[in-house]
C-alpha cells in the first residue's frame, strides 16, 4: 500500500494536518506503508517521521527549471509511472488531488468550496479543480471526506452514489499551553487565511460595533496568496488603522498558536463554508469557548459545544460576541463542552476506518 505524500511539499494548513496525522497513524498500524514524495520536501519534521521514498526523474527536474508546476507534473506523471512499474498498489491520496489516469486510487475530498464558491479562488485554481475533481471522483475506488455535509455535497454535485463515500472526521492533538500569554488579555481570537470565505471583514465590523476598548481582536493567518482571491472588504493595513484594538499576527507555528488559543477570552469563526472546521476544534482542545457560523458542516461537528451566529448578519455576530463576553458562566460551560466534543474525534479511529477500505477485496 502506498500514500501520495505530495503534502510534504505544501504549506501546513488544515488539509495537510489531516494528511500528516493520518500518515503517522498508518505508519504505526501498517509499518509496510510506503510514502512516496517529490524531491522538494518542505515539511522536514513530518518527513523525518514518515521516512518517505523520494521519486523523481529528469522530466520532473526539467519542469522545475522551466518554472512549470513541477509538483503537479510529478503527481500526474512520475508518481503513476512509478506505481505502474511496481505492481499497481492501492494509492491513498489524502489532500484532494490524485493522479487522474491511475486506476487504483482512493481519494480524499475535504470540501467543495472550489465548486460552490468559485469567486473566492483564483481562476486557474478553480478551473483545474473543477476539471479534475469530478473525474477523479468517478474513477476512484473509494472517496473519503471529512463530514456528512461534505459527503452530501459530493453526492449531489458530482452524482456519486453514497455507498462510494466514507466519512473520516478530523481530530486534533493541540493541548492547553502553560506559557505566558502572547499578548495582553482579554482578547477575542480568530484563526484562518485572510480570504473572503473566512468572513473576517464582517467579524471586524461586528467587533467595532461592540465599542469595547478594553478587549482586543486578534486575527491569525496569512494573506490570501496564489490560490485565494483577496477579500475586497479586508485590507490588513487599513484595518490596523481602524482600531488600535485589532491586531494581525500573520501565520503562526503550532506552539505559538496554542498560546493564543489557551489565553483567549473566546474564539470566533464566522466562516461562510467549511467541510469540517479544524481551528475551532483546536481552540476547544485548548480550553477556549467558541462562537461559530451556523453554516455548512460546523453545526454537525460542534453540536451543543458552541454557540452560533448568522455569518452574513453583522448585528447577530456582534450580539453573540457580546453574550459570550458578558456571561462568564456560559464561557465556562462551553469550555467543558468543548473538551467533551474533542474527545469524540481521534486520529487512531479515523485511520482504522480508512484501513478497512485498503485491504484486498474492499
Amino acid at each position: 500500500m502506498a500514500v501520495n505524500a505530495r503534502f510534504l511539499c505544501q504549506e501546513v494548513t488544515g488539509t495537510q494536518r489531516f494528511a500528516v496525522n493520518i500518515s503517522r497513524e498508518l505508519k504505526k498500524l501498517r509499518p509496510d506503508t510506503i510514502f512516496l514524495a517529490p524531491p522538494d520536501i518542505t515539511n522536514l519534521a513530518a518527513a523525518q517521521e514518515l521516512g518517505p521514498k523520494i521519486i523523481g526523474d529528469k522530466g520532473y527536474r526539467l519542469q522545475k527549471r522551466l518554472g512549470l508546476p513541477a509538483s503537479l507534473f510529478w503527481e500526474q506523471y512520475t508518481l503513476p509511472r512509478f506505481l505502474a512499474e511496481n505492481g499497481y498498489p492501492r494509492l491513498l491520496n489524502l489532500v484532494n488531488q490524485a493522479p487522474l489516469l491511475y486506476s487504483n486510487n482512493l481519494i480524499t475530498i475535504h470540501d467543495l468550496a472550489f465548486k460552490l464558491y468559485p469567486q473566492y479562488f483564483s481562476r486557474r485554481f478553480s478551473a483545474y479543480y473543477n476539471f479534475m475533481m469530478p473525474r477523479l471522483s468517478r474513477r476512484a475506488r473509494r472517496i473519503f471526506t471529512v463530514s456528512r455535509h461534505s459527503k452530501a455535497d459530493i453526492c449531489r454535485h458530482f452524482l456519486i452514489p453514497g455507498n462510494k463515500l466514507t466519512v473520516i472526521y478530523n481530530a486534533t492533538d493541540f493541548e492547553p499551553s502553560g506559557n505566558e500569554p502572547p499578548c495582553e488579555p482579554p482578547y477575542i481570537l480568530s484563526v484562518g487565511s485572510l480570504e473572503p470565505r473566512k468572513n473576517i471583514s464582517r467579524l471586524i465590523s461586528a467587533f467595532t460595533k461592540l465599542g469595547r476598548q478594553d478587549i482586543r481582536l486578534v486575527i491569525t493567518g496569512k494573506a490570501s496568496g496564489k490560490i485565494f482571491r483577496e477579500d475586497p472588504m479586508l485590507n490588513a493595513s487599513n484595518c490596523r488603522d481602524c482600531s488600535k484594538n485589532i491586531y494581525f499576527t500573520g501565520y503562526l507555528d503550532d506552539r505559538e498558536l496554542a498560546r493564543y488559543y489557551t489565553n483567549a477570552l473566546l474564539f470566533c469563526y464566522p466562516s461562510l463554508y467549511e467541510g469540517f472546521g479544524l481551528p475551532p476544534l483546536e481552540a476547544q482542545a485548548c480550553g477556549c469557548p467558541v462562537l461559530l457560523s451556523d453554516r455548512s458542516a460546523l453545526p454537525e461537528v460542534f453540536g451543543d459545544s458552541a454557540i452560533y451566529c448568522d455569518p452574513e448578519d453583522v448585528a447577530d455576530i456582534a450580539d453573540k460576541l457580546r453574550k459570550l463576553i458578558d456571561d462568564s458562566g456560559l464561557r465556562a460551560r462551553l469550555k467543558q463542552a468543548g473538551y467533551a466534543n474533542c474527545r469524540r474525534f481521534n486520529w487512531h479511529d479515523a485511520t482504522t476506518k480508512i484501513l478497512e477500505h485498503l485491504e484486498p477485496g474492499t
